[in-house]
């Protein structure tokens, strides 16, 4: 990886993994804005895009199958390009 210019798009994705306590844990991704691109961005909730269930202890042991590790990035990716306005 190269060095943190610390730039950034006003626009980008939080994503975060919460344990639901039944055996399953929730994937979410979220769209987020600032307005600022310098070293002190602050992140503001923008809107829902996607979540998905999986089983705790699959992620737990990092054994997804291979096309579930791929179905998340391709997601995360193609929200950023449409995010950036680079698709539609």
């Amino acid at each position: 990886m190269e060095s943190d210019d610390r730039r950034r798009p006003p626009r980008g994705i939080v994503v975060t993994l919460l344990d639901m306590g039944d055996g399953t844990s929730r994937l979410t991704m979220d769209d987020v804005i600032s307005e600022s691109s310098a070293s002190d961005i602050s992140w503001k909730f923008d809107c829902f895009y996607a979540h998905k269930r999986l089983d705790s202890k699959t992620i737990d042991d990092m054994a997804l199958p291979d096309i579930e590790y791929q179905g998340i990035g391709e997601a995360l990716m193609a929200r950023l390009l449409a995010l950036s306005g680079r698709v539609r």
